[in-house]
């Protein structure tokens, strides 16, 4: 029997294809070579030119491609003065294993910021994770309206933040229970210590969120910032959401969220009691998203981390909660 091309030619080899195939759309120079990289949503190529030059290209099914809406939420952050790398082209293309979207970004020359900080240590690390701290505050100054997910003009899909923390939740919910029924009691406590404090979140303010602010997507140069990179989870929230994420997934000695913070309000003041409580709620929900998440794949480790830090995070409510 005959084999497709899709069953006869191995993914990497397909990618080549279309990246050749777009190449000249952007770029004037002959492609000379094509890298695979770590990319946990797209296929991720970095590409370099016959004079040395260097772009990465992001490769997804259509379906779960934000390419568009990322390039113009870049432009914003551009025109805001983020450093972020520019695009230089967005659009689909057809293949052998069925329709792709591309987009591609100049390569910014750098270490990530989790790869500076192992390098140099934790004192050294302390200014660079001040300065992401700064950038922060940049980026929570581009203006959204609503919440939730944006489209390319920074519209969310919900109008009242609490409808998209706390009511966006209950397919997780419901699938985690559906899943481990002995969770429910640890789920219900949560998510009454949400609702409490509704009022709260339906008075929060719109603003720009990265949605993945972390070590992994900051490029750092010279000891400085040079980029933010990976922008297709931003989302419109309060600020808080963005430092409850890196305190949930990349609190460390070496990146710690308090030197985050120190940095951000070299620009902008939280409010101390605001922030404490947003930040926790902000990682509660995180890690009930993460817990369903971990009891779908079978991640035995995951499962036990989220429901570690839920339960902490419920036990420890008088400290934070102020409803």
């Amino acid at each position: 029997m005959n084999q497709s091309p899709a069953e006869s030619v191995d993914e990497g080899s397909l990618d080549a294809a279309v990246i050749s195939k777009v190449w000249p759309y952007f770029h004037d120079v002959q492609l000379a070579g094509t890298r695979r990289l770590k990319g946990r949503s797209h296929r991720v190529y970095e590409c370099t030119d016959a004079r040395g030059g260097a772009v990465v290209v992001r490769l997804s099914a259509p379906h779960r491609a934000r390419f568009g809406i990322e390039a113009s939420l870049v432009q914003r952050c551009r025109d805001a003065g983020v450093p972020v790398p520019a695009i230089r082209y967005v659009g689909n293309q057809e293949s052998a294993y069925g329709p792709v979207s591309i987009m591609v970004q100049d390569k910014v020359a750098g270490e990530t910021l989790r790869e500076h900080a192992t390098r140099v240590g934790p004192e050294r690390a302390r200014d660079v994770v001040r300065q992401a701290g700064e950038i922060l505050a940049e980026i929570h100054q581009v203006n959204t309206t609503e919440f939730g997910s944006v489209d390319a003009n920074l519209h969310g899909t919900d109008s009242k933040f609490g409808d998209w923390f706390i009511d966006r939740l209950e397919a997780k919910l419901n699938e985690a229970r559906r899943i481990e029924p002995t969770s429910g009691r640890l789920l219900d406590r949560a998510m009454a210590l949400m609702r409490i404090h509704r009022a709260m979140l339906d008075d929060c303010s719109p603003k720009l969120l990265h949605g993945d602010y972390s070590p992994d997507n900051l490029i750092v140069e010279d000891g400085c910032i040079a980029a933010v990179i990976d922008w297709e989870a931003a989302k419109s929230g309060p600020p808080e959401m963005d430092i409850g994420w890196w305190d949930c997934f990349f609190e460390s000695p070496l990146t710690q969220a308090s030197e985050l913070i120190s940095g951000y309000e070299r620009r902008i003041k939280f409010e101390p009691e605001r922030l404490l409580t947003l930040r926790h709620l902000a990682v509660l929900r995180i890690m009930i998203g993460h817990f369903s998440w971990t009891l779908s794949v079978g991640d035995p480790e995951g499962i036990k981390h989220a429901a570690e830090r839920i339960e902490l995070e419920v036990d420890t409510a008088d400290s934070w909660a102020h409803a």
